[in-house]
């Protein structure tokens, strides 16, 4: 589940898991009903019945591979600015508080720890780790400011777990919406927690007071909805700053900040539960009750939401408090994961089929997610974007790129393809000299090494002695005639095109005539002084090939002198 784009729409994510069969069902002598496909996430129910989710887990799945799986990018999603929401669901005792962890069972192994616990720890490891990479960035370290809540929702009534007076919890909570269509509650405590140790303390207060009762199907059956909010909110750098700016104006310039905001919701429902099968009377039916209202509740907007020949239709979400509550997780600005528990046991056979057929409604909705970022920031970055844009254009007014005609339509200079194009062909060019120019300097030590051969093969018929140094001296001597000959030429083209140049001008005084060596990007008129420069070059190549040949001769002659031999 990777992190959305802005304005991106994401199915909500289902996932099946299948709890092991209680040591009650055991005695009485269940059967297992249901089966995984292996590598598939389809789960089968009896011999005939398939269903596909985005995740399925089997009996011996563990705690872990559920958070790491599911969970896991949702935590990384709310460091950046996007809701989320995790919701349990499924009959009484099909485990929903063992996986969402709401129970916090002191006695319970690290390894079954539940979702919130390892999404507590998630969380606040993201923040120490974006902190300390800010640090070694060298730039202001992002600030985050978390608060949790804590709501149970029984009878149909919101009641604040936070609240210390269990007689006086029932305070005057509101639901509200804001202008963005957000729902949030008023009347409610709302901790700031700033560590892990903090929040699973304020996670285990609001455990110990729920409502929790002994039903024939569960010892400790939940008789409420519980939803454990935490609301993240950061401060950072923004990310979209100019990045080509000048390091002059960057260190003089102040780093622009983004406000980030993200709702996380981990909602444990209460168990759908028959009133035959748990034998609740009194108040336990009452509760029963009113817990399998607000799931039918529930329902009609999962149905309303995920039929897309109702798309069009009114979503009943003020028809419970559950799904008022949750209308921001349903169809809203959120990332929502169903986690879907159900009992492999055959007895349970009818149960486990409605929550299958439950969840596979919920996969057909349609949530828009886009970042929650605070209005300011958002139009300084629509701002600075436009400025980067405007920049661009108008560098592409003042170099031509763009025109504006008669008519005050701006176009595409002409000029601008064309020019693009000869700089392409003139790298080509330079391109190919530098090849050409190189083949050239290996013919010409190729060409001084054959002729101080045949040179040398002359010197050995004599039988000379000291045929090495003979050979060096009289290659070294060739490959600088070489060279001044390679000279020689360029300078005697060099003449030639100036010669041309020179007609041309005469002939036409006022025409201006575009040299071959003059660049045709450049206004600049030919420089003469660099010609007569070249000229008095071109001379001096010449000289000094005369006075190579001179000291080749005086060379010669004092090696006859020392060997008293003459040589043609």
């Amino acid at each position: 589940m990777s992190v959305p784009g802005i304005g991106e729409d994401t199915s909500v994510r289902v996932a099946v898991r299948v709890r092991p069969q209680l040591p009650k069902e055991k005695i009485d002598m269940c059967r297992v009903c249901t089966s995984v496909t292996p590598g598939e996430p389809q789960v089968w129910l009896g011999s005939d019945k398939a269903f596909t989710y985005d995740y399925v887990f089997d009996i011996p799945s563990q705690q872990q591979q559920v958070y790491s799986d599911c969970v896991e990018t949702l935590i990384e999603g709310c460091l950046s600015g996007y809701n989320a929401t995790v919701l349990a669901y499924g009959q009484t005792g099909s485990g929903k508080t063992y996986t969402m962890g709401t129970g916090f069972d002191v006695s319970l192994p690290v390894d079954e720890v539940g979702i919130i616990p390892r999404a507590v720890h998630h969380l606040f490891m993201g923040i120490e780790e974006r902190r300390q990479t800010a640090l070694q960035n060298n730039q202001t370290p992002p600030e985050f400011i978390i608060h949790a809540q804590f709501l149970e929702l029984y009878n149909e009534d919101i009641i604040d777990l936070f609240h210390p007076v269990r007689d006086d919890r029932s305070k005057q909570a509101k639901i509200h919406e804001d202008l963005t269509g957000g729902i949030y509650v008023t009347g409610v405590t709302s901790k700031i927690v700033t560590s892990e140790l903090e929040t699973l303390e304020c996670l285990k207060q609001g455990a110990l007071s729920r409502t929790t009762a002994s039903t024939n199907m569960n010892n400790m059956s939940s008789r409420s909805h519980a939803i454990f909010t935490l609301n993240v909110r950061q401060q950072r750098v923004s990310r979209t700053q100019d990045t080509e700016t000048s390091e002059s104006q960057s260190s003089e310039m102040l780093p622009d900040f983004e406000s980030l905001t993200a709702k996380f919701h981990f909602v444990d429902l209460a168990g759908s539960e028959r009133l035959k099968r748990t034998g609740a009377t009194g108040d336990r039916a009452k509760e029963g009750i009113s817990i399998n209202c607000g799931l039918l509740a529930l329902g009609n907007v999962i149905s309303a939401l995920g039929d897309q020949s109702k798309k069009a239709s009114h979503v009943p979400y003020r028809d419970s408090k559950l799904t008022r509550l949750l209308q921001d997780s349903l169809g809203g600005n959120s990332r929502t994961l169903m986690i879907a528990c159900i009992s492999p046991s055959d007895r349970d056979f009818m149960e486990t089929l409605n929550a299958l057929k439950y969840a596979n409604r919920a996969r057909n909705i349609k949530n828009k997610v886009t970042l929650n970022q605070d209005k300011t920031s958002k139009q300084i970055n629509t701002l600075r974007a436009e400025i980067l844009e405007l920049q661009n254009e108008l560098m592409e007014y003042k170099t031509g790129k763009r025109q504006v005609d008669a008519d005050g339509l701006d176009h595409v200079n002409d000029m601008f393809h064309e020019n693009t194009m000869l700089q392409a062909e003139s790298n080509n060019l330079r391109i190919r000299i530098k090849a050409i120019q190189e083949t050239v300097d290996t013919l010409t030590k190729q060409n001084a090494n054959l002729l101080s051969e045949r040179a040398l093969g002359g010197w050995i018929n004599h039988d000379y002695e000291g045929t090495d140094e003979m050979a060096t001296m009289i290659q070294g001597y060739i490959l600088q005639i070489e060279e001044l000959r390679v000279q020689l030429l360029e300078s005697e083209a060099m003449c030639n095109a100036l010669r041309r140049r020179s007609d041309q001008l005469s002939r036409s005084p006022t025409r201006t005539v575009v040299s071959p060596f003059r660049d045709p990007m450049s206004n600049s008129n030919y420089d003469w002084e660099s010609a007569a420069m070249s000229n008095s070059q071109m001379s001096g190549g010449y000289s000094s090939n005369l006075n190579i040949l001179d000291e080749a001769k005086k060379d010669l002659k004092k090696i006859e002198g020392r060997e008293g031999t003459c040589y043609v």
